[in-house]
């Protein structure tokens, strides 16, 4: 960056991917403004695998939030048949690392009160109606109809955004005929198997099962984040999964408490061929979208926000830097699309097929999920 520029970067979009961008581009030396209205209360959580905690301590946000992280010790692979453990990924041995969870309320307001403190960093809470890309002009007008003019505009506003449709991708991926049902509930009312400090995989007949522990802040207590992956179904999230976990010997007991699931499309993993437009580029789910099935949502928007920032430090040229980011994030993120794809084909496995797939974890063991994993962690 050169003596004395500070550039003006605005930011469509106050949650995870927004409020990480900005930290980003302030931590670069630029100045961020944050559109849109304050990040409302948010139920479950989310995992944060190592690539999550660099990004995090790149973003200067890591200490903040580490009170707010639970530590998870290792990710236990499960037969949900006969209640067997097929493999331990540990996270402790043979070197520590970080792997964690934390509440998406207590990741969202930590980002937002470190972005509030920022003297770089400033809020605009009215809702975005237009935004202009050419060759000459960034600009964009709010609801109150006040134009800004900026040096570059960041989209974090999500796969149905408005900047998303600026780039020229109007459409979210299409979904597929599956969907993901998700819930958070108090530790007290399932099982001790859930309450174990790891992450656990219940492999199915065509479906899978992701539980994991966390410390949710605005209850003072420990909860149970839960999300199944199955196939489509007019049932409501109460009927399928008591019907799909009826005969399981731990599942069974998810359709016997009183648990509050919530139903989501799963789209295939996917991202934009392009992720600019002159001086618009896109950030988080709305240049990427990324499944369940690596926990890596979050981790990689994070990855987005730190590099772009790294890309935007001591540039001249803060459109081009942007441009070059773009295109080193896509090659960068390409393989880990497509390991988050063929993951989620390995966990939909069905009958003969899904015993296979289980015998192979089981035989291959910890080394062989390791070495799958290393590449989306690095």
């Amino acid at each position: 960056m050169s003596q004395g520029y500070v550039a003006k970067i605005g930011v469509v979009g106050s949650a995870i991917a927004g409020l990480s961008a900005a930290l980003g581009v302030a931590k670069a030396g630029h100045h961020a403004t944050i559109f849109g209205p304050p990040p409302t209360a948010l139920t479950g959580a989310l995992q944060l695998a190592p690539n999550g905690y660099q990004a995090l301590a790149s973003l200067g946000a890591l200490d903040a939030l580490t009170p707010a992280i639970t530590r998870l010790d290792a990710i236990e692979i499960r037969s949900a048949r006969t209640n067997s453990t097929l493999s331990i990924i540990d996270h402790e041995r043979p070197q520590r690392r970080d792997y964690g969870a934390i509440g998406r309320g207590a990741l969202v307001n930590g980002l937002y009160q470190l972005a509030k403190a920022h003297p770089r960093i400033s809020f605009d809470e009215a809702s975005v109606q237009s935004i202009t890309a050419t060759q000459e002009d960034t600009s964009l007008i709010t609801q109150d109809t006040a134009q800004h003019a900026f040096d570059l505009i960041i989209g974090a506003d999500g796969t149905n955004g408005l900047t998303r449709r600026i780039i020229g991708a109007s459409q979210t991926p299409a979904p597929r005929d599956r969907h993901a049902l998700r819930a958070a509930c108090p530790s007290s009312v399932l099982p001790k198997a859930f309450r174990a400090k790891r992450t656990q995989l219940w492999l199915s007949n065509g479906y899978h099962l992701v539980s994991y522990p966390y410390f949710d802040d605005s209850h003072d207590d420990l909860f149970i984040n839960l999300v199944l992956c199955a196939p489509a179904s007019t049932q409501t999230p109460a009927q399928q999964v008591a019907d799909l976990t009826a005969t399981l010997p731990v599942l069974s007991h998810l359709s016997a408490c009183a648990i509050d699931w919530h139903k989501t499309p799963l789209p295939p993993a996917s991202q934009l061929a392009t992720w600019r437009k002159y001086g618009v580029v896109l950030i988080g789910d709305g240049a990427h979208f990324m499944p369940p099935h690596l926990a890596q949502g979050a981790g990689q928007t994070l990855e987005d926000a730190a590099m772009l920032g790294r890309a935007l430090t001591r540039a001249d040229d803060i459109r081009q830097a942007a441009a070059n980011w773009a295109l080193s994030r896509q090659r960068a993120l390409r393989p880990i699309i497509e390991k988050a794809e063929a993951t989620g084909q390995v966990m939909r496995l069905k009958g003969p097929f899904a015993m296979m797939r289980n015998a192979a974890i089981e035989f291959g063991g910890s080394r062989l999920i390791e070495k799958w994993l290393r590449q989306v962690w690095q």
